[in-house]
Parts: C-alpha cells; structure tokens; sequence
C-alpha cells in the first residue's frame, strides 16, 4: 500500500504526536482542517493508522524487570498455537506475542514487578503450558522503540 507525501507525513507525524490538534496537522502538512479530517479518516478506513495509545513508563506502574521469553511449543494437533497465543495474550505480565520461524515458535515480551514474579511468570505459568517443550529467557537491560515508522519505498536498501 503506497502512501503520497501527505498520507506520510500525517502517519509520521501522528505516531510522533497522537494528541496533535487537527488544525496544528493541518498546518502541518499544509491542507485545509476539513481536508485533513478526512485525509486521516481515509488513512484510518484502509487501515494503516490502527489506533491511538498513550506511551507509559513501565517503572512507574511497577513493572521494573522486562525479559523475552522464547518458546518451543509441541503443535501436532494443529491447535497448540491458537491455544498458546490465546492464553498468553491475556495475561497481565505480557506487552507482546511474536510467533516465529526458526528454532522457537514463539517470544513472549513479559514486564513484571521482580525476579520472583518472573520466576512465576516463566516457571509457573509458561513452562507448565502443556504444548510448551522448551522455553529460554533472556532479561532486556534496555529498551528502545522506534517512535515513528516510516513507509519503505520498495527500493533496494
């Protein structure tokens, strides 16, 4: 899906500024206020702008340790992943679900409290999934998100 220069700069600069008022993108990206209502309306109907969410500091809601769980599932019966993802996904101690190609099935972004509550989170309730075979943690002493994303053009890099 291919976006013109005011479809990029709207998504750049919204992922930059979701609270942006819609006369200051406007401005902006240089189009009347209506015209930019239903520029990012359109933007939202095609589905490349998906949501709105306010960024929060995990330290301050308790959550001081972050790790990435990565998992091996048994899927025989066809159902194990759909049945892992499902359980995972609403725990609260999970930020996010990759599933992967490669040696793991799966990794699992996990913010807990402390080293005990990892303990549980990884012993306790994801080694003991009866389609998990293997698991490896590895804690994450940083953590740097990409604030905007910019399309690719398609070109060679």
């Amino acid at each position: 899906m291919s976006l013109d220069r005011v479809q990029t700069e709207l998504v750049r600069t919204l992922q930059a500024d979701a609270r942006i008022t819609n006369r200051a993108l406007a401005q902006r990206v240089g189009l009347a206020p209506s015209s930019t209502s239903a520029r990012v309306a359109e933007l939202e109907r095609r589905g490349v702008i998906t949501g709105y969410r306010a960024e929060v500091d995990l330290p301050a809601l308790g959550r001081h340790l972050e790790a990435m769980v990565f998992v091996k599932l048994a899927v025989g019966d066809g159902t194990a992943v759909d049945r892992f993802l499902a359980e995972v996904r609403g725990w609260p101690e999970t930020l996010a679900v990759h599933l992967l190609s490669g040696v793991e099935d799966a990794l699992v972004h996990v913010a807990v409290p402390d080293v005990a509550w990892l303990r549980r989170t990884v012993i306790g309730k994801i080694a003991a999934m009866p389609m998990v075979t293997d698991e490896r943690t590895s804690l994450v002493f940083d953590h740097h998100r990409t604030a905007v994303v910019e399309p690719l053009d398609g070109g060679a890099a």
